[in-house]
């Protein structure tokens, strides 16, 4: 079994020598293995904000149509980045598989159920169906395959969390050490936006 690239650069396709984030489009084959990948079940997307309202914009409020175009952008991509936004969002998943040669190995079990932190404009996608979408919330069940690389961020799903808030919590996780890194005490801040994660900037 080969390795792969810890950012994985092997699964990139197009263009070629890029990094998976700004790459246009991804290897997602989920018969693929390699040692230094997590294979993950996928249960539940949570969209970017800014990535569904430019979604539910283009095609409008139909549940049908939303996961249709959703469903379009990672057969043609490989991974869920939207093309307008270029955001994508995270995911729910159970581990079905730990590489040999990923940090996971000794620390999580296939069944453990984990939240992605890193963002699906660079994790290989595969969906085989996807069952609903919350309109409201921007969140989708769905059933397929996703591939965390070795430098991929995870948590495990806390038991006493529901799973919708965890998800919402879990993907905006890196803005207080964000925020932390930014400011210091006494500093003076300006807040931009209210519309959610997408939407606000500090200055």
């Amino acid at each position: 079994m080969a390795i792969g690239h810890r950012y994985g650069l092997h699964r990139v396709l197009e263009p070629p020598g890029a990094l998976p984030q700004p790459a246009w489009r991804l290897d997602n084959d989920p018969t693929k293995r390699f040692a230094s990948e997590l294979v993950l079940d996928v249960e539940r997307l949570n969209v970017d904000a800014a990535s569904f309202r430019q979604i539910l914009g283009e095609v409008g409020a139909d549940e049908a149509a939303v996961a249709a175009r959703i469903a379009a952008i990672v057969a043609e991509r490989g991974k869920l980045h939207n093309p307008v936004t270029g955001s994508g969002g995270m995911l729910i998943g159970r581990v079905r598989e730990i590489g040999p040669a990923h940090p996971a190995t000794g620390q999580l079990a296939p069944g453990d159920r984990v939240a992605t932190l890193v963002s699906l404009t660079l994790t290989p996608l595969h969906l085989r169906r996807i069952r609903r979408v919350h309109l409201a919330s921007g969140q989708v069940e769905a059933e397929g395959t996703a591939i965390l690389f070795a430098s991929g961020v995870w948590a495990r799903l806390p038991d006493d969390v529901p799973e919708r808030v965890a998800l919402a919590v879990l993907d905006v996780c890196g803005a207080p050490a964000l925020t932390a890194r930014l400011v210091q005490p006494g500093d003076t801040v300006l807040v931009l936006g209210a519309g959610g994660k997408s939407a606000c900037q500090l200055t």
